[in-house]
C-alpha cells in the first residue's frame, strides 16, 4: 500500500499528459515520495495512451489503465479508485483546471481529522451562461434528491482507505463520484481553491452528456420524482370533481350557451401529455431496474501499464 493516490480521469487529452504528470508528481512530492499516480483514459481516440505510456516509462509510479472504448468519466474514476493502493486518494480531472498545486492544501486539511475534503471552486473560468445554468441544475438537484450538493464543487478532493473501500462496495450502474461520496456521510469538509484555465483543447462534456448525467443522478439517488407523479395524478382528480361539480352548477343554473370544443380539445391535449409524462418517468426507472438486472460490468479494460 502507498501513502498517497492521485486518480485521473482523461479523454482526448495527448496534449496535456507531459504537463499533467510533471505538476502531479512536483506537488506530491511536497508530501511523500510514497505515491502512485494513476490516469485511467477513457476510450480516447487520439494519442493520449501512447503520451501515458511514455510517462510510464520515466516515472514507475505512474499507472496507466485504457478503456476498450468511452465508458464515461465517472466510470473512470470508479476504476481508478478500485486499483488504487494509497490510504490517501485524491481524485482530480485531467484537463489541470483542478490545479496540482491544491493538493498539498486538501492533504493538509485532511489531517485535521477529515475522511474526506473537497475543493470549493473559486473564480471559474466557464461562461456566465454555463454558471447560470449549472446552479439551476444544483438547486434543482438539491429539490429532487433531499440532498445537499455545493454548485462550487466537482471533483476535485481528497478521501481516506476508509471511504474508498465504502465507495467500492457500491454496485449500481449509474455512476457520480461525487453524489456518491456525498450519501456515503463520514467526516467532511472542504476548502477554497482557484480554478483554473484547460491547459489545452476543448472540454468534450457537451450539454446532452450533462443532461444524461443529471437524468442518472436524479434517478439513481431519489424516488422523489415518482412521488410527484402520484401528487400530480390527485391534483388533476381534484381538479376535475371540482370542474364536474361546476359543469353540474352551470347546467342547472343557466345552462350552456355553446359546447366548449376548444377547451375540451385543450384538456383532453394537456391530460394526455401528463399521462404520457408520468409513463415516462416510471419508464426511465424501469428502464434503470432492466439495465441493473443485467448485471454487465462497469467498464472494459483493454490496457494496463
Amino acid at each position: 500500500m502507498s501513502h498517497l493516490s492521485v486518480v485521473i480521469p482523461v479523454f482526448n487529452e495527448s496534449s496535456l499528459i507531459e504537463e499533467l504528470v510533471k505538476r502531479v508528481k512536483k506537488n506530491i512530492q511536497i508530501i511523500t515520495e510514497d505515491f502512485e499516480i494513476i490516469i485511467v483514459d477513457d476510450g480516447s481516440f487520439d494519442d493520449t495512451w501512447k503520451f501515458i505510456h511514455a510517462e510510464s516509462v520515466k516515472e514507475k509510479r505512474l499507472r496507466g489503465i485504457k478503456f476498450s472504448r468511452n465508458f464515461g468519466h465517472h466510470y473512470a474514476i470508479t476504476a481508478g479508485l478500485q486499483n488504487s493502493t494509497g490510504y490517501w486518494v485524491v481524485v482530480m480531472d485531467g484537463d489541470l483546471q483542478d490545479r496540482p498545486e491544491v493538493i498539498p492544501d486538501l492533504y493538509n486539511k485532511a489531517q485535521e481529522g477529515y475522511d474526506l475534503v473537497f475543493a470549493n471552486r473559486k473564480k471559474r473560468t466557464d461562461s456566465r451562461t454555463y454558471l447560470v445554468f449549472q446552479r439551476f441544475f444544483y438547486l434543482l438537484l438539491n429539490f429532487l434528491t433531499g440532498l445537499e450538493f455545493d454548485h462550487r464543487q466537482a471533483n476535485f478532493s481528497i478521501i481516506n482507505r476508509k471511504v474508498v473501500e465504502a465507495f467500492k462496495s457500491f454496485s449500481e450502474n449509474s455512476r457520480y463520484y461525487m453524489t456518491t461520496i456525498r450519501w456515503l456521510g463520514f467526516k467532511s469538509t472542504s476548502i477554497d481553491a482557484m480554478h483554473d484555465f484547460r491547459f489545452s483543447g476543448k472540454s468534450s462534456y457537451k450539454l446532452n452528456k450533462r443532461i444524461k448525467l443529471a437524468v442518472d443522478i436524479i434517478i439513481s439517488f431519489s424516488e422523489r420524482p415518482l412521488r410527484f407523479t402520484v401528487g400530480l395524478g390527485l391534483l388533476m382528480s381534484l381538479a376535475s370533481v371540482l370542474a364536474g361539480i361546476a359543469i353540474v352548477i352551470k347546467k342547472v343554473t343557466s345552462g350552456f350557451s355553446e359546447i366548449g370544443w376548444a377547451g375540451l380539445m385543450v384538456s383532453i391535449f394537456f391530460t394526455t401529455g401528463i399521462v404520457l409524462m408520468v409513463l415516462g418517468i416510471l419508464g426511465i426507472y424501469i428502464g434503470k431496474i432492466f439495465l441493473q438486472v443485467k448485471n454487465r460490468p462497469l467498464y472494459i479494460v483493454s490496457e494496463e501499464i
